[in-house]
């Protein structure tokens, strides 16, 4: 594929004009054919600059939507003398309005968390957090004590009405047991367990003032008083009633360790629970009183960037729903009717300019300014190669060659222009 361009020898009589969301269609001395294709253009470059502006009366032109929608409005007839951004079509707005609303409050919710995340953490929340942290620890403190009240009432209440000498290392199982190994284990769990419940009882009443800190040893315990229990427990089923333990005693002391080991079973859970909640809650403080991190910042200023720009967009969509007169002029021609579906680049309105002036405009080479269907653009020099082929709205457009540009280019940027010499 190759790109073609061809230049009739004259200067632009009735060029391409675009305004706001219109695009002016003009009969050109310079005329471009081209296909896509590896080839770029070539021509001479002109800087956009800032100069006063005469356009001549006379110039037609034909405008149509760059979006596509239902025509609501038509306020102009053929004929009528219009002034300069007069609108003479409009499109249905209201799913564009309801969209921008949207993207307005999203852009408040953005600019509100960033604002937030800089002024830090408010002293009603660290308050909150605060507050949390106190409850917190006062439940792990009482899941602490339950843990250990449990554990005591297993042992010394339930379990040790089994024993001879239970709270020494003498202890001694008063069951008639035919599993000898069962037997020994049971009473060297009694023995290591007083020494276990004695140290956990001074922790409790020292009264830590981080009670996390026994978490972990607590669990621990609970668990060796669980496993001396199940062991127990299995002991109690291979008992065999003598003169001394009858069977209905036994019954007595299985249910009375089960009631144990259930509620050493709680405790657990319990404790687990407890400590889950006060690290939560601590950690959410931590952060409260820490505040943002700066890449917290960056990102929602990027979030606040981005709603601003789909803010941008929609109302960009919404100037180009209206298609309004780019000079003063007549109505020549109208094509659009109410309730018709306005197609992007398809011709509507033709006006005829009635001349005008600016005494500060951007302005380029009327040669500059290039039409694709019902678009007009220029192409701008990049740090490539190859110039960038960019969109323009354009305004007057004086008989001395030059063109205003409404929008789509900057001053001191340049412009490839295409002269009698262009091939």
């Amino acid at each position: 594929m190759r790109v073609r361009f061809t230049t009739v020898l004259t200067y632009l009589t009735k060029p391409a004009i675009a305004i706001g969301g219109a695009v002016l269609i003009a009969a050109g001395a310079i005329g471009f054919a081209f296909t896509a294709g590896p080839v770029a253009p070539s021509g001479q470059y002109t800087a956009a600059v800032m100069a006063p502006i005469t356009a001549q009366g006379g110039a037609s032109s034909e405008l149509s939507f760059q979006v596509p929608g239902q025509i609501v409005s038509i306020p102009v007839s053929i004929g009528e003398k219009v002034s300069e951004g007069a609108t003479l079509a409009a499109l249905d707005q209201s799913s564009l309005l309801a969209t921008r609303a949207g993207a307005a409050a999203n852009l408040e919710a953005a600019q509100a968390q960033l604002a937030a995340l800089q002024a830090g953490t408010r002293p009603e929340q660290l308050a909150i957090d605060q507050t949390a942290v106190i409850q917190a620890t006062s439940a792990l403190t009482d899941a602490l004590t339950a843990a250990y009240t449990n554990a005591d009432d297993a042992i010394h209440a339930k379990a040790d009405q089994m024993f001879t000498n239970p709270r020494n290392a003498g202890a001694e199982l008063t069951l008639l047991v035919p599993d000898a190994t069962l037997v020994a284990r049971v009473q060297t769990e009694r023995v290591a367990l007083e020494p276990i419940l004695a140290s956990w009882s001074t922790a409790l009443v020292s009264a830590p003032s981080d009670p996390a800190s026994m978490t972990a040893s607590s669990e621990t315990d609970v668990k060796t008083v669980t496993a001396f229990l199940n062991d127990l427990t299995a002991a109690l089923a291979e008992a065999q009633p003598s003169g001394s333990v009858t069977a209905a005693t036994i019954s007595g002391y299985q249910t009375s360790v089960n009631a144990g080991r259930l509620n050493m079973i709680a405790a657990l859970s319990g404790l687990v629970t407890a400590d889950t909640a006060y690290k939560a809650a601590q950690g959410a403080l931590t952060l409260a009183q820490a505040g943002a991190t700066q890449n917290d910042i960056d990102a929602q200023k990027a979030a606040v960037d981005a709603a601003q720009a789909a803010l941008r967009g929609v109302d960009v969509t919404l100037r180009e729903s209206v298609l309004t007169a780019p000079f003063a002029g007549t109505v020549t021609a109208m094509n659009a009717h109410l309730g018709q579906t306005a197609v992007p680049g398809q011709p509507l309105v033709s006006i005829e300019s009635s001349g005008g002036s600016k005494a500060s405009a951007l302005v380029v080479p009327s040669s500059s300014v290039i039409t694709d269907g019902a678009q007009a653009f220029v192409f701008v020099k990049s740090s490539g190669a190859t110039p960038t082929k960019t969109p323009v709205a354009t305004g007057l457009v004086s008989g001395s060659g030059m063109t205003e540009i409404v929008s789509g280019l900057s001053a001191g940027q340049e412009v490839l222009t295409f002269g009698t010499d262009s091939k």
